[in-house]
């Protein structure tokens, strides 16, 4: 079937590393489109398995870039992003080489986007591929401190979703962005390699007075799980804080300093409880060591910025909700403190 005239035109990218396992179906998938006027391309972060054959042997028609080293997801993205805004897309889709798309998943991201010209950034509503009835992320939540979670996850999927919805910020799992938001913003921080490189880009766009939000009709299922390994502790932690003090302004920093300080102590307990201190304190060195970088790249961004943080703080939760500290002493102990906080926080900012 050939692209309506009308149809823009999508580039769709697959970080890849090490998926061998479930690459398969998400291109299966991918090239079973309802919409048509679409490439795919994989950017593998060379993988030590045999991705790069899978896709060479069975996947003739989706475009391969192999990386000479692991670039992380930010990485792997932008290298794709970049081979595509040479072309002439109007959209880019991120999808994970984990996930399945329903047949009109991308027809229906695209006609979201395509509603209004503010929309930057649009998620799927994405569902879990083992319990395909429960909700992986409906828009991801911000923590006023940094800490991203999945929002709604493991809700029932009653069809609660029926309307385009602005989110706090956008899962990496399956997004679109637009070309001339990228244009405007730029791409993914490397320099975070991996986690919060979403609510990066998500906290970014709304500076810049974009729109994000989450298409519930375009529905895609991941094979999701919560890793809770050393170093995806040390990339979390030290990328709230880089995320943090690189987004907020100069007022909105002063008068979360006290939160932000409670907040380290509490963490570095629970690190020393959880065997992870060394992480913990590794990205404490990291942030010490790239200082004068992070204050470049901020002064940049703070420059550019469109609006207050009134605004975007109004997206922002005051509850600890992380899926595997629901209930835990730590968020029943932090949430009455936290709530009380932001609420004259948002007074002051």
């Amino acid at each position: 079937m050939a692209p309506a005239a009308a149809d823009p035109k999508v580039e769709v990218i697959v970080p890849n590393f090490n998926g061998q396992e479930y690459l398969g179906p998400c291109l299966d998938s991918l090239l079973n489109q309802s919409y048509k006027n679409f490439n795919v391309t994989v950017v593998d972060n060379a993988s030590s398995d045999d991705s790069i054959d899978l896709v060479m042997r069975n996947y003739p028609q989706v475009g391969l870039i192999e990386n000479d080293r692991n670039t992380g997801f930010a990485g792997g993205c932008n290298a794709g992003l970049r081979q595509g805004l040479a072309g002439g897309a109007e959209f880019f889709v991120l999808a994970n080489s984990d996930v399945v798309a329903e047949p009109d998943w991308l027809k229906e991201l695209v006609a979201a986007a395509a509603s209004d010209e503010r929309i930057g950034i649009c998620q799927s509503l994405i569902l879990l591929a083992d319990q395909p009835g429960r909700i992986n992320t409906a828009g991801n939540e911000a923590h006023f401190l940094g800490f991203g979670y999945c929002g709604h996850y493991r809700e029932e999927d009653r069809g609660q979703f029926s309307q385009i919805t602005d989110v706090p910020f956008a899962s990496g799992s399956a997004l679109l962005v637009r070309r001339r938001l990228l244009e405007d913003i730029g791409l993914f921080d490397e320099r975070l390699f991996m986690y919060q490189e979403d609510l990066d880009l998500s906290w970014r766009a709304r500076l810049a007075g974009w729109r994000v939000v989450m298409a519930p009709r375009s529905r895609i299922y991941h094979n999701y799980s919560f890793d809770r390994n050393k170093e995806k502790y040390y990339y979390l932690e030290r990328n709230r804080l880089y995320v943090s003090i690189k987004n907020y302004s100069g007022r909105s920093l002063l008068v979360l300093a006290p939160a932000f300080a409670g907040a380290e102590v509490a963490m570095l307990a629970w690190a020393a409880a959880g065997g992870w201190l060394a992480q913990k304190l590794k990205g404490y060195l990291y942030l010490a060591r790239n200082a004068r970088m992070l204050f470049e790249e901020r002064c940049l961004l703070q420059r550019r910025r469109r609006v207050d943080d009134s605004l975007v703080s109004s997206f922002w939760t005051d509850k600890m909700a992380f899926s595997d500290l629901q209930d835990s002493p730590l968020t029943r102990a932090a949430n009455p403190v936290s709530r009380w906080y932001w609420k004259l926080a948002r007074r002051l900012m």
